[in-house]
């Protein structure tokens, strides 16, 4: 057997002191969140060799459009990228110590992992290189 009981919402008479939620201001909110967009992880994606021979004076690399997994520093996944056709990326992180796990569809192309370190009010810089498989 069910019964209804009616939920208490609280007082809806008039508030006489009002606790704010948190003591940051509206400009430290938003000086926070300056700070949080000021960080991260930049850099490029290539992949290598683009040909089975070497022509001297020809680069055998080209930019690669690539899927990046990010873990936190207790190795957790927070997020995925994916770099432009160009090969750039840039993503948004607060600082800290992060690894980049780069995605393949199979053997090949693959690229190897790599920890960074992002500091604060700065874009970490970072070159992420695919192995083709060519050879």
């Amino acid at each position: 057997m069910l019964a209804i009981v009616p939920a208490v919402l609280g007082n809806l008479g008039t508030v006489a002191h009002a606790r704010p939620i948190s003591n940051l201001t509206a400009q430290a909110i938003a000086a926070r969140d300056a700070v949080r967009s000021d960080s991260g992880i930049a850099g490029e994606v290539d992949i290598r060799p683009v040909r089975p021979h070497v022509t001297f004076g020809v680069p055998n690399t080209q930019p690669y459009q690539a899927k990046v997994e990010v873990l936190d520093a207790n190795g957790r996944a927070i997020t995925t990228f994916e770099s432009d056709p160009n090969g750039s990326f840039r993503i948004v992180l607060p600082p800290g110590k992060y690894t980049l796990r780069p995605q393949s569809p199979g053997l090949y192309p693959r690229a190897s992992q790599q920890t960074v370190v992002v500091g604060p009010q700065r874009f970490t810089q970072v070159h992420i290189t695919y192995d083709s498989g060519i050879r």
